[in-house]
């Protein structure tokens, strides 16, 4: 291999560096885009709730409204740990700070466990205290479904971006959004109660959110928490076979991979003829790095040990 081929193989490799960052930051802003929006929809729906509790005395939209607020804060929390998120890797983080995305994730969940928690304590007390019921009137129907709407786009839309950008919070993001849906046709459901003299009705209807925002969190750290704690993200056995698909390749062992959906690393051992040389070595181990990242567009890094088959 030349002076001139390095250097070229050099300049093609920062050029790929650079359009990786530029792809990384312009993915960050439709992120960064999408929860600005989700925001301000859910500040509409978290004031909507709070004034018509306070007026109504509802039990069940008051501890939905303590909800709406959650999904607010979520998407603030998401908006910092975004920009955390895009600071460069340097000595001390040399794989970058991505991982932040999956700490704000698992963070939104903690916030669904703490409005299940409220909840909870809401809905124990309001049965056991016998309160009275809530003044529940046409309005307050409009502004509950009027919000439903509202959480069913925000859901939808995070879901629908969270796939084309490939984001794990945008994910959990839209968990916690469907169950404000869930949450709200709870509240809807004591109303109808309320209206038909069940006094009781308010009450319950709390309890049947603690249920539904429990699934909301499990979902939340179902997604994340195998990410941080390395589980494999793609199979062994596929890597392996591509890799002795090609020509020079005497066998594959230690594959392993981890990391975040968009982002896997992957690595693994290649075993080959004891007499190739390492600059042949070197560019099998380029194509089928080519290979792996063409069958696995997800994978961001690959590292291969060349090692002799033994004899």
């Amino acid at each position: 291999m030349t002076t001139d081929d390095l250097d070229t193989d050099s300049c093609c490799q920062a050029g790929v560096t650079d359009a990786t960052i530029r792809a990384a930051e312009e993915r960050r802003n439709k992120v960064r885009r999408v929860f600005w929006i989700t925001l301000g929809l859910n500040s509409v729906v978290a004031i909507s709730k709070a004034l018509y509790s306070y007026v109504s005395g509802s039990l069940t939209l008051g501890a939905d409204s303590l909800h709406a607020v959650l999904d607010a804060s979520s998407n603030v929390l998401a908006l910092f740990s975004l920009g955390w998120a895009a600071t460069p890797a340097d000595s001390r983080h040399p794989y970058g700070r991505q991982k932040i995305e999956i700490l704000a994730a698992l963070g939104i969940g903690v916030l669904i466990v703490v409005g299940l928690l409220e909840f909870a304590e809401a809905a124990i007390r309001g049965l056991h205290a016998g309160r009275a019921a809530p003044h529940v009137g046409i309005a307050g129907f409009a502004i509950v479904l009027a919000t439903m709407g509202i959480s069913l786009f925000v859901a939808r839309y995070e879901h629908h971006q969270g796939h084309e950008l490939h984001s794990e919070l945008l994910h959990a993001d839209a968990h916690h959004a469907t169950s404000d849906f869930y949450a709200s046709g709870a509240v809807v459901a004591s109303f109808i109660g309320v209206r038909m003299g069940i006094g009781w009705a308010d009450g319950a209807a709390t309890l049947l959110l603690v249920v539904l925002i429990g699934q909301a969190a499990w979902k939340v750290f179902r997604d994340n928490i195998p990410i941080l704690i390395d589980a494999a993200r793609l199979d062994p056995a596929g890597v392996a076979e591509l890799a002795r698909s090609v020509t020079g390749v005497s066998d594959v062992h230690r594959v392993r991979s981890r990391g975040m959906r968009r982002a896997v690393e992957l690595d693994l051992h290649l075993e080959v003829a004891p007499d190739m040389s390492v600059v042949d070595a070197h560019k099998l181990a380029q194509q089928i790095e080519r290979e792996v990242k063409v069958k696995f567009p997800e994978v961001s890094d690959v590292i291969i040990h060349v090692e002799p088959t033994a004899r």
